[in-house]
């Protein structure tokens, strides 16, 4: 809620308070937000090697709390900020005023960035999935973690950006900072009843173990069968507490690094870890490396998700939004796909799913892939919409001689922009939570905090990326004296922004045609079967000891994985 707040108007307090210009303030906003994204991986790495998630958490949520402070330290101080200016040119910002924001910005992408693979994964690993209800329920869960995300991000578009818009943006840091403090005190309450599993060393250590052996031993063929690999016998395993993982026949390039020199299969006392590799650690980077391509699908959607939460919120902020005696803030049009998630959550749990289920026979109901391809498809949608929107918006400006004025109010509804957002709302409901999940079911056990790390990512790059697109978009459409499409230079309602978001459309197809492909090569994992619990199990399972402490890798079994299509 805190982070959704200030992120969405973010945009317009550069603008009209540090007196930024249009595109540098969006891409202040899009490397702020791609940075908040790209520190999840640091958080899942640190919790999945060192800290254990638990202790990142709270780690994290301090480092949060210091940027939430200086920012309302940065709000609250004039001397801090330029003079206000009516019309361009304007006073820009000091170096001085500028670190405090930055400073207080970037700590807050890192603490909230830390903390989101943590929060998913703690939360997931509660459940046991050795048993079939609970493995269930964790599916459920993922739907009722995004649904409670959704809920702070509708409090935070409108409490939120109301109070920075009416009252004032140090008020509204201030309750960020207030709700950062107490969603912290309200976890530690928790302290003793949740379920901590321990770090097991670094994860990209192993992946990397496993890479060098393999390259070490590039000119051995690959043994026919994974009998002349080593792995560690059951006894050590379980001594170590480490999960056996099966071998697979793909990516057999890498099995090289398991390779036994001579006719032993167990490794020899002088062999380093970087020359030879066990079995499992050599399964557990395949599973990671198998990811990537879904992973690389998802990027696309991200760029247009700034779009959304850049220019099409300035869009807003030129439209009529007067709704009787309220002015509805520009900032708060995300309200829109937010409430349609929070109603269509619940309604795809409790009546998609289960009726799903009937035909498919998972317990999901669709399979992960098949709902973030759904996402991908109604993201192009979206920009289609917003593209003839822009077109209507941009025709209503000229009509009434609003072309050249940024700050004039052109008579056209800022309801105009729902349906783009509708439909991004749906989409992201789709591919977030499939994402989440996917991400977090499919990797190995003991890399699951860096693998939900790493599908944040996406959200990150998709920032990153759509900052690259803008300038690149610029210098290919600039010709002599003429500027790009999106160019500052530019007043606001002249810029091309409807060929940009048909060009995002046309990207976001392209992307769609490439996930397909991957999706359905890609193999989900497979597991033993399964048991059903039994009554007493059921009501042992459900009661959670305090400080229950569950090694990484020997916590749980290997479960039956009912979501086992081969493909998409």
């Amino acid at each position: 809620m805190a982070f959704i707040g200030l992120q969405i108007d973010l945009v317009l307090y550069l603008i009209n308070h540090l007196n930024f210009a249009t595109t540098k303030a969006a891409t202040t906003v899009t490397n702020f937000a791609g940075t908040a994204f790209l520190c999840p991986l640091l958080g899942g790495f640190i919790a999945d090697a060192y800290l254990g998630r638990f202790s990142t958490i709270i780690f994290f949520a301090i480092v949060e709390l210091v940027g939430m402070s200086l920012m309302t330290i940065s709000a609250s101080i004039g001397s801090l900020q330029p003079p206000q200016c009516a019309a361009p040119p304007c006073e820009s910002a000091t170096p001085s005023d500028l670190a405090v924001l930055y400073v207080g910005l970037y700590l807050i992408a890192l603490g909230s960035g830390g903390l989101k693979p943590c929060l998913s994964s703690l939360g997931a690993d509660q459940f046991d999935e050795t048993h079939l209800k609970e493995r269930r329920l964790s599916s459920v869960y993922f739907n009722w973690f995004f649904f409670s995300f959704v809920a702070g991000g509708l409090l935070g578009v409108t409490v939120l950006v109301y109070i920075q818009d009416n009252i004032g943006n140090a008020v509204g840091y201030g309750v960020c900072l207030a709700l950062v403090a107490a969603g912290l005190a309200v976890f530690l309450a928790g302290t003793r009843r949740f379920r901590k599993r321990l770090p097991s060393g670094s994860p990209l250590t192993r992946i990397l173990q496993v890479f060098v052996a393999a390259v070490r031993k590039m000119h051995r063929p690959v043994p026919p069968s994974p009998d002349f690999l080593f792995e560690m016998d059951d006894k050590e395993a379980a001594h170590l507490g480490f999960q056996k993982i099966d071998h697979t026949n793909y990516f057999r390039f890498l099995d090289r690094a398991a390779i036994v020199d001579g006719d032993r299969k167990d490794r020899q006392p002088e062999a380093s870890k970087w020359e030879l590799c066990t079995v499992t650690q050599v399964e557990e980077t395949k599973a990671i490396v198998k990811l990537m391509p879904i992973w690389a699908g998802t990027i696309i959607m991200n760029v247009v998700l700034a779009q959304l939460q850049t220019f099409t919120i300035e869009q807003g902020a030129t439209m009529e939004r007067n709704v009787g005696s309220f002015k509805f803030p520009a900032a708060s049009i995300p309200f829109f796909p937010l409430i349609i998630m929070a109603i269509l959550v619940p309604l795809y749990d409790r009546v998609f799913v289960p009726y799903a289920r009937r035909y498919t026979g998972l317990d999901r109901g669709i399979t992960f892939l098949q709902r973030i391809g759904i996402g991908l498809v109604l993201s192009v949608v979206s920009m289609i919409i917003a593209a003839f929107v822009e077109v209507k918006r941009t025709n209503k400006a000229k009509e009434y001689g609003l072309l050249d004025d940024p700050r004039g109010t052109i008579p056209m509804s800022i309801f105009w922009l729902v349906p783009q957002y509708f439909t991004f709302g749906i989409a992201d409901m789709f591919t977030y939570i499939g994402v989440l999940e996917f991400f977090y079911d499919q990797a190995p056990d003991s890399m699951r905090s860096t693998s939900t790390g790493l599908s944040f990512t996406t959200i990150s790059l998709g920032y990153f990326i759509s900052t690259a697109v803008v300038n690149i978009v610029n210098k290919a459409t600039s010709t002599g004296s003429q500027p790009g499409w999106l160019s500052d230079s530019l007043p606001f309602n002249r810029k091309k922004l409807n060929l940009f978001y048909w060009l995002m459309a046309v990207l976001s197809f392209l992307n769609v045609v490439y996930f397909l492909i991957v999706a359905h090569f890609y193999r989900y994992k497979k597991y033993p079967s399964l048991k059903a619990m039994s009554p007493s199990d059921q009501l042992q399972s459900s009661v959670v000891a305090p400080e229950d402490k569950l090694p990484v890798k020997a916590e749980f079994e290997q479960r039956a994985h009912h979501d086992n299509p081969e493909h998409l």
